[in-house]
């Protein structure tokens, strides 16, 4: 059975929203507090670690807006020169196609699962349906046919 609302097993609105920008705020923070233990490697870890997260909550789309403001952020606060822009090293590149990598396919490997998830939560409710419906039609038809047994 195809289903064409299997997109819909997630929140979404500004609720869904926020909650994305509380799990930046707290990847930021926790960046920041360790930011003299990590230095300027695993910069985007944590950030990372939300947009994950965030995808298993919310989907794709909102991993991949968390990315769009995750990989500025973290360049421009946990990357020598800090504080500064200063252009993308071929160092700086690969990180990014590391990172944007991971996070993408993560991200999509987990909104396909929800999907299919979601997909066979709703097959086995119509079943259950289906089956309540045929256990109710055999236990009138047998109703029925006593009565006219009886007459």
């Amino acid at each position: 059975m195809k289903l064409k609302n299997s997109r819909t097993w997630k929140q979404s609105g500004i609720h869904s929203v926020s909650i994305c920008f509380v799990g930046f705020a707290i990847a930021f923070c926790l960046r920041y507090v360790l930011n003299s233990a990590l230095d300027e490697s695993m910069s985007m870890l944590f950030f990372s670690m939300n947009c994950i997260v965030m995808a298993y909550f919310f989907g794709f789309w909102h991993s991949t807006g968390l990315l769009a403001i995750s990989l500025p952020t973290a360049f421009f606060f946990f990357r020598k020169p800090y504080y500064f822009f200063d252009g993308i090293a071929m160092k700086d590149a690969y990180i990014v196609i590391v990172y944007v990598s991971i996070i993408l396919l993560a991200s999509w490997i987990i909104e396909w699962l929800q999907r299919e998830r979601y997909a066979a939560v709703l097959q086995q409710r119509v079943s259950e349906t289906r089956y309540q419906l045929l256990i109710e039609s055999d236990q009138a038809r047998r109703v029925e046919h006593a009565r006219n047994a009886a007459e």
